[in-house]
Order: C-alpha cells, then structure tokens, then sequence
C-alpha cells in the first residue's frame, strides 16, 4: 500500500515522506531484510534458467535487465516464472515495447482508461447540432469538428498528463494555453502543433470529459494516434485510446 501511494499520490510534506522512509527502513530492519544478499531464479518459457544475484557490497545496473530482441519475443516466451531463493520480498515486473503503423482498434487501460470522440458540429440551422463522426464519413475542408475526450480513473491520482494528438489535416480553433476549472476540477490545457495535453496536479476517482474543437484545414486522408493518459511519476499505468483514421475533402 506505501508503494502504491507513493507512486500514484504524493506525501503531504517532506516530514511525512521522511517518516515513511524511516517507517520502511525500521520494518527491514527487524525483519533482516536491509543489507543482505539476495538472489533469484528466473524461467523463460523455453529458455535456459538465469540467475541473477544482487549483493548490498555491489552495484549491478542494468546487468539485471533480460532483454530480448524483437525476432524472438513470441509465446515460446511464455510462462516467465521468477523463484526467490533467500529470505524477503522481491517484486520483478515483464514489459515489451514495439513500434507499429497499424491504428489500436480499442481502448487498453485498467486504473486509469480513456476515450475519444469526433463529432461534426452542423450549424446550417438556427442552432449547432453535434453529428457523431465515424470512420467512413468524409469531412470537409472549413468544418469544426468537436473532439470529446471521457477520462476514467479508478483510483485518486495525483501528477497526470493526459495528451490527444491531432490529424496532420486540422488546425486548433483556439490557440491559447490557459488553466481551466470544471468538473470539479482544475488542470493546464495546452495548445501544441503537433497536439492537445491536459496536466492535472490531482485527479480524483470518477470519470470526467473534456472537450474541445479543430477545424479541417488541409484535404488528404490522416491517421490520429491514440490519446494517452499517464501518471507523470507512475508510467506503468498508462493508458490509451483507439486511433483513428480520417479522410478530408475540399470544398465543393
């Protein structure tokens, strides 16, 4: 629970943080878990057991990193089972990092998740009527599209950077980078070329949309990367939406 908090919530002040320290360092300290020699096994899939031993006299690094070459990550991986051979507690995690051109088609996420939407706003009556955009229907050149962003966190966060990138064939309606309360509330909403990014100091648990407007500018079909939501200190808990694909033609 220290661990959790301390990675997605922040201390009252620098007393408190230094009390938890020492909280930690006493509990090691009595349970014979400070200064010692620590060694595990670590089976992958198929592969030849690895060893790796830690020695409070020696600093290792990255030398107990195992990393595996793109070629050879498949599900001949699979299980990893890590096995501890001297006494305490040791937390070892997995991760795989890639590149790819192709779009996700759904939203992954788990403490925090996050969505996105495009909705053409129709002003040719007397009143805006917002038309719910979907990846077959063309927009064009001179339309306001409005971009509706449904952020969920399960669990109160403190220190999230929440960013949505925008097609390479829009252009912000406002341009101006300005802190905004609503919602309950209160966050930075900055304006990049190359996006939009919201940074809250702290997100309660709950689900919140924000919104916000572009214009189509430049006719062409674009990809639109996914929003990404993240605890600035606490990446592993990333999270993100599904891209999209959009096609602009010009005016008639």
């Amino acid at each position: 629970m220290v661990v959790f908090k301390q990675k997605l919530n922040h201390w009252q002040s620098t007393r408190s943080t230094a009390e938890v320290i020492y909280s930690l360092a006493h509990y090691l300290s009595k349970t014979n878990q400070l200064g010692i020699r620590e060694a595990v096994n670590i089976k992958i899939g198929n592969e030849k057991p690895i060893n790796l031993d830690f020695s409070p006299e020696k600093y290792t690094g990255r030398k107990n990193q195992i990393v595996f070459e793109g070629s050879k990550v498949s599900s001949a991986l699979l299980p990893i089972i890590v096995q501890k051979s001297t006494p305490g507690l040791m937390f070892a995690s997995a991760n795989w990092q890639y590149s790819t051109e192709k779009l996700p088609l759904a939203a992954v996420g788990d403490f925090l998740s996050v969505e996105r939407k495009y909705f053409l706003r129709d002003s040719t009556q007397n009143t805006v009527v917002l038309r719910p955009l979907d990846g077959d229907q063309e927009i064009r050149v001179g339309d306001e599209i409005e971009v509706q962003l449904s952020l969920k966190s399960k669990h109160p966060v403190d220190y999230v950077h929440l960013r949505d990138p925008r097609g390479a064939g829009f252009e912000p309606v406002a341009g101006i980078s300005q802190h905004k309360w609503d919602l309950g509330l209160y966050w930075y909403e900055e304006i990049r070329d190359s996006g939009a990014n919201f940074f809250f100091e702290r997100l309660p648990q709950g689900q919140y949309t924000f919104k916000y407007r572009i214009r189509a500018t430049t006719a062409g079909e674009f990809k639109v990367t996914p929003a990404t939501v993240q605890p600035m200190y606490a990446t592993e808990f990333a999270a993100f939406s599904a891209g999209h694909k959009v096609r602009i033609i010009k005016e008639k």
